[in-house]
């Protein structure tokens, strides 16, 4: 996919129009098409989260950036 393509399947989910499982099947195909591992959750929640110590009412990225991060990821290769 483009990242044009990708852009427009961030802005499908999250508007979260749609079924659970149709969501499903928009996370699945964002993450089959970038190399970030599980992508999808960027929308979300930033990297390395961690629920007791960081405050999600701050975490407001666009949907650009989130792309070009998944984008942009390089695997650590050992």
């Amino acid at each position: 996919m483009t990242r044009k393509e990708l852009i427009e399947l961030g802005k499908r989910i999250i508007k979260a129009e749609g079924t659970e499982s149709e969501l499903d099947k928009l996370y699945e195909i964002f993450n089959k098409n970038v190399p970030y591992p599980n992508g999808a959750n960027l929308f979300y929640y930033p990297e390395n989260y961690n629920a007791r110590k960081d405050n999600l009412s701050q975490y407001n990225p666009t949907i650009e950036s989130i792309v070009d991060k998944c984008l942009a990821y390089k695997a650590i290769q050992l």
